[in-house]
């Protein structure tokens, strides 16, 4: 039964500690936006998971950045997110290019594990900087940081090249399309052999989302107390993914 499952995993917050939260918070420090403090739990629950522009907009709107600059058409609001976002994403390109980011080691040795086992699974960010992240990880980095005890790498390998379908940064507005779209590619990749999928997840938008298309789930608990992925739906809390047993959560059918 277990070869009849597909994985599909959010990245950012869950497989790479991403820069995405550190390029938000500084952009919105400059000018003209101006916020002050942009809090991890305001992150996790309005922008992360999210399409850059929507969780952009929440910034704006939810930070009373719009009605400070005096912008009270959609036009101008338009304008204004579109710079914000345009600012963001040339800051974070130049931190993913420099390599600051860590991976989180417990998610890719469970990666690495399943993919051993021979169960496909799919990259699945709203994120259009995940693949460049994933792609950056070379198999001396992933063995300097992770290691491989299940003998899963190849000598050509990236941290991409582990997923079976890469969905990351699809004009999908909504994570659900998202994840649709990769436990769909998952299926043709297999001809209709997977019968579950789990949704690894760190943000509770993205539990809600997964649990909305019928998936199993598991909340990547990294930040505060982990009772919003609860509340959110997560079928398993897990503060080291490591931890997961694919059988136990397979009970819960």
């Amino acid at each position: 039964m277990v070869t009849r499952l597909g994985l599909i995993w959010d990245i950012d917050g869950v497989v790479v500690d991403s820069p995405h939260e550190e390029a938000w918070r500084i952009t919105a420090q400059k000018a003209p936006w101006r916020v002050d403090e942009l809090e991890p739990d305001f992150y996790l629950t309005q922008v992360a998971s999210r399409p850059r522009y929507e969780g952009g907009n929440n910034i704006l709107e939810l930070k009373g950045v719009y009605e400070r600059l005096g912008a009270t058409s959609q036009k101008e609001k338009d304008i204004l997110l579109e710079k914000y976002c345009r600012e963001k994403n040339e800051l974070i390109k130049e931190l993913i290019r420099a390599g600051k980011f860590k991976l989180f080691a417990d998610a890719v040795n469970l990666i690495l594990e399943m993919k051993g086992k021979g169960i496909k699974q799919a990259a699945a960010s709203a994120s259009k900087n995940a693949r460049d992240m994933l792609l950056s990880v070379s198999k001396l980095r992933l063995t300097k940081e992770v290691g491989d005890m299940f003998g899963a790498l190849n000598a050509e390998d990236t941290l991409h090249s582990l997923f079976d379908v890469d969905v990351c940064g699809v004009d999908l507005e909504k994570k659900e399309d998202i994840l649709e779209l990769a436990a769909q590619k998952l299926n043709e990749l297999t001809n209709g052999m997977i019968t579950h999928f789990v949704v690894f997840e760190d943000a509770p938008s993205g539990i809600k989302a997964a649990k909305s298309l019928g998936c199993l789930t598991v909340g990547a608990w990294r930040y505060g107390t982990g009772e919003a992925l609860r509340q959110a739906g997560a079928d398993m809390v897990a503060k080291d993914l490591r931890t997961v047993k694919i059988e136990e959560l397979m009970s819960k059918i």
